[in-house]
């Protein structure tokens, strides 16, 4: 019962965090010609950073699928995620959204409603500590923060974000 328990949470895991990483699309340098350099440079920054992430995320969901929560691995891509999602609040400065007119997956409404958006980052920086908390710890306690770390992703991720 345990490791079905277990199966299903990781399934919940890794669907939360599918989204983690998403503003990847490439700059399209054609929709950005007329747009300020260091905008556009500021957008390919945060999408490249973004799939970083996401690429930890999910290092630390196949570690925990294959029963090594306190692996090098998970906490090498850990301690990513946590330098990272330190860094979110500074990668959506005014004037680097949609309107550049550059696709990308973040929507306007990141700038719109700047105070929910930061409540929102709030949140997922204190599931950035209990995350970095359980580092090195038992499976148990490295997924519960593992999920909740990918439950704040989530609530910025239905809102802010477009979907593929």
């Amino acid at each position: 019962m345990k490791i079905r328990t277990f199966a299903f949470l990781t399934v919940a895991a890794v669907g939360l965090l599918s989204a983690c990483g998403e503003d990847s699309a490439e700059v399209s340098k054609t929709d950005a010609a007329d747009a300020d350099p260091a905008l556009v440079e500021q957008v390919e920054a945060r999408q490249a950073n973004f799939q970083d992430m996401g690429a930890a995320f999910k290092a630390i969901n196949d570690e925990l699928k294959a029963g090594r929560p306190d692996s090098t691995t998970t906490n090498f891509s850990i301690d990513s995620v946590v330098r990272y999602g330190g860094q979110v609040q500074d990668w959506f400065p005014v004037g680097s959204g949609p309107e550049l007119g550059i696709k990308m997956e973040a929507k306007a409404v990141i700038w719109e409603e700047p105070e929910d958006f930061e409540a929102r980052l709030a949140q997922f920086e204190e599931a950035l500590i209990d995350l970095d908390a359980a580092k090195g710890g038992d499976a148990e306690t490295v997924q519960a923060a593992f999920r909740k770390t990918g439950a704040a992703c989530k609530a910025c991720h239905d809102k802010y974000r477009e979907e593929d």
